[in-house]
């Protein structure tokens, strides 16, 4: 499995998405502070530190369409070696079963997102600091605002990765998930489907504006497993659908 994951992990590093998508991530956070600051104003009577006040403007660009398509991406292009290249059958010859080959696909995918939640913090911090921000740093919250956004992502990487399969057509499964996050960023505003709309569920953790985000460790904890949960189920319909033979 190691190995699985190194090669999927050398790929994308040859495709350089983690360069590509490292850029797309200071849009957001450019744009978010620059209204932050334009605003000041507004938000200076807000008790609450400038880095949550900036955060809130920049998870508004981020959270609900840039993270899920950078998500989406990525899962396209771990297939797109295979499918650009035809080698997806040679592959399937070797001795590698389809369910490793699958979940190391998926972890390499969960991973890249993991990296980016990491990098979009560091991020943050620096456009901040030069965008005059003097708060301290509230490193604990940001940390756990971004885990919990990786955690959302699960569900939304699992359906990715299946329609990236299902699907041989590079852009086909990205303009999905285009369309699925636009139409996410409403949902999310419905309390009953936020939580059921794969494009959406990462947003609950990541948007802290109007006393948004998930507070309280019951809360957290069920976030989490429910997150797990909708993961695995996607997950295993996509492993039988592979190893039943229905795509490939």
């Amino acid at each position: 499995m190691y190995r699985l994951i190194k090669c999927e992990l050398l790929k994308l590093k040859r495709q350089r998405a983690f360069i590509i998508s490292i850029i797309i991530t200071f849009i957001p956070i450019i744009l978010g502070l620059f209204t932050f600051k334009a605003n000041y104003s507004v938000f200076k009577e807000q008790n609450v530190n400038d880095w949550l006040k900036g955060w809130g403007q920049v998870a508004m660009f981020y959270s609900p369409i840039i993270f899920p398509i950078i998500a989406s991406i990525y899962c396209a292009m771990i297939f797109r070696v295979e499918y650009m290249n035809k080698n997806m059958k040679i592959i399937l010859s070797t001795p590698v079963s389809r369910k490793s080959l699958y979940i190391s696909k998926y972890i390499t995918a969960v991973l890249m997102v993991l990296l980016l939640q990491v990098v979009f913090g560091l991020a943050y911090f620096i456009v901040g600091k030069l965008y005059g921000i003097t708060d301290p740093f509230p490193i604990g919250r940001i940390i756990n605002i971004l885990f919990f956004g990786w955690m959302g992502a699960l569900p939304l990487i699992s359906v990715q990765m299946y329609l990236s399969l299902k699907y041989e057509e590079f852009t086909k499964s990205i303009m999905i998930a285009s369309c699925c996050s636009l139409l996410g960023f409403f949902i999310s505003a419905v309390k009953g489907l936020k939580y059921i709309w794969p494009w959406a569920i990462q947003k609950v953790s990541m948007d802290i504006s109007a006393a948004a985000g998930i507070h309280g460790i019951m809360p957290q904890l069920s976030f989490v497993i429910y997150c797990l949960v909708f993961m695995v189920i996607v997950n295993v319909i996509g492993i039988k659908k592979f190893d039943d033979g229905e795509f490939v």
